[in-house]
């Protein structure tokens, strides 16, 4: 196996990571209610779940930033890679 079928190998486990993770993140505010309870007569029902969904939220997002941010690095490596196999074999005239 050479450097850039292994490099994109791990580059798609990491990216369907990043999109799943990203799916799943959206499934959860789906149902997140835009209304800040100020009131005392708001039901508490959506209040606690409005405070379980952002608390879940705010539990995935830093695996969201630091598997986006790998999946971006990891292109670049891909990109420079690829770049750097192909270069010797240009003849630029």
């Amino acid at each position: 196996m050479t450097v850039l079928s292994t490099l994109l190998l791990i580059w798609s486990i990491l990216t369907a990571a990043f999109v799943a993770l990203i799916l799943y993140r959206g499934h959860l505010t789906r149902r997140e209610v835009d209304g800040v309870f100020l009131n005392e007569n708001v039901d508490h029902d959506l209040e606690i779940e409005h405070d379980e969904i952002v608390r879940r939220v705010t539990l995935v997002d830093p695996f969201v930033k630091t598997a986006g941010g790998a999946a971006a690095l990891l292109t670049i490596a891909v990109i420079g890679v690829y770049v750097a196999q192909i270069l010797p074999t240009v003849r630029f005239q």
